[in-house]
């Protein structure tokens, strides 16, 4: 149980909410997605999640190329060959242009391993909340904060992109949504950090244009130009959804009319098929969680497994099964028609109240942050509260 090292957490004041420009988190439907308390790790629990995040980072990445020369692990992957030309030019070309992601972890906590959950690897969400709210409240709170180099380490790494590549001009867009809108701009403050010209638009302002490159009309015969783009929605959605829009990424790609952050190659990260993958290649590791294709191939499926989309996001359409007999738990959302993987369950750190606790890392491209969240659920999803993370004294 964790509630020994729960305190209580202040609320925002409405002042730094608002000129945050964050009243998202804090208002309406939200009004209650922030914790009310505060959950303190000790040293070497953010130490062990620091480490273990780098290390996993190295596995996935590893075992992505190996998916990549195997055509049976893209198929076990529902990886269509009409993607995979992209796919491999862009790990070729632009492996080194990865940006953030999030790791999702079990335990951590009271004793439990900490052991990988998924790989938000593309478009990942708490950026705001872990590089301005958490600050903020633990500041406030006057408890000892964790390490934080989140909105450094992404200037860090785009001014890195600056220099080595140049046309430092991007666009960041996305699809509408306000929580990707904060979430984007997080990333946009940063690369004009950096020193980049970035603009923020929505995706039908954008022209795709196979010779001219990537654009913006300003007014009659004023257009201007992009180098970059900074997208919040996945890749997997482009390939599903916009067929015609992966084509024109593609070919602008190869023509080096335009570079996309997070790169192509993000897709095979993204895919918790993957995850069957880094646990065949890497049998027994400690914060690997045995997952397979089947829940008749786990250790011990009678200790019951989570089925989860390849694709899936917020929690959608998870089911549980405590004793690998029935469902106890099952979420509803926009991938059941999604390919699945099984894993074996794992253990959450927990409070009097049944509320679970999961941590998450950041990776930019190194571990910079650690945050948390909660919910009285069997199933984290979208309702989740975000619980501020402090440093036990």
């Amino acid at each position: 149980m964790v509630d020994d090292r729960l305190i209580e957490a202040p609320a925002p004041k409405e002042r730094f909410v608002r000129k945050a420009g964050l009243e998202y988190y804090t208002t309406g439907e939200n009004h209650d997605y922030l914790s009310d308390e505060i959950l303190l790790l000790t040293a070497r629990e953010e130490a062990d999640a620091l480490r273990t995040a780098d290390d996993l980072f190295a596995i996935l990445r590893k075992t992505a190329r190996r998916c990549l020369d195997s055509p049976e692990r893209l198929r076990a992957m529902h990886i269509p060959d009409r993607a995979l030309p992209l796919l491999k030019w862009s790990a070729q070309e632009e492996w080194g242009d990865y940006l953030f992601g999030r790791f999702d972890f079990a335990g951590g906590m009271d004793g439990l391993p900490l052991q990988l959950l998924e790989f938000n690897a593309d478009t990942c969400s708490l950026l705001p909340e872990t590089t301005v709210l958490q600050p903020e409240l633990i500041r406030r709170s006057r408890a000892r904060p964790l390490t934080n180099r989140l909105a450094d380490s992404l200037t860090d790494h785009l001014k890195q992109l600056k220099k080595a590549r140049g046309r430092a001009t991007g666009v960041a867009t996305h699809l509408g949504h306000d929580d990707d809108h904060l979430n984007l701009d997080v990333i946009s403050k940063a690369a004009r950090k950096a020193g980049w010209d970035v603009d923020d638009t929505d995706l039908p302002s954008l022209i795709f244009d196979e010779e001219n490159g990537l654009l913006r009309e300003l007014g009659e015969d004023n257009y201007k130009r992009y180098y970059y783009i900074f997208k919040f929605f996945p890749w997997d959605w482009i390939l599903q959804e916009e067929p015609r829009l992966w084509e024109l990424l593609e070919k602008m790609s190869k023509l080096h009319l335009v570079r996309v952050i997070n790169p192509a190659w993000t897709m095979l990260l993204q895919n918790k098929a993957l995850m069957v993958f880094a646990w065949q290649d890497n049998p027994g590791h400690p914060a690997l969680l045995p997952t397979a294709f089947d829940p008749a191939d786990l250790p011990d499926p009678l200790a019951g497994y989570v089925r989860k989309p390849i694709y899936g996001r917020m929690g959608e359409n998870v089911m549980i099964s405590l004793n690998g007999r029935g469902k106890d738990a099952e979420s509803r959302g926009d991938y059941a028609d999604s390919p699945t993987v099984y894993q074996q369950l794992a253990g959450f750190g927990m409070d009097d109240e049944d509320y679970r606790y999961q941590l998450s890392t950041f990776q930019s491209p190194k571990t910079s942050a650690v945050c948390c969240r909660r919910q009285d659920d069997l199933i984290l999803g979208d309702d989740a509260e975000f619980v501020p993370l402090g440093l036990l004294k």
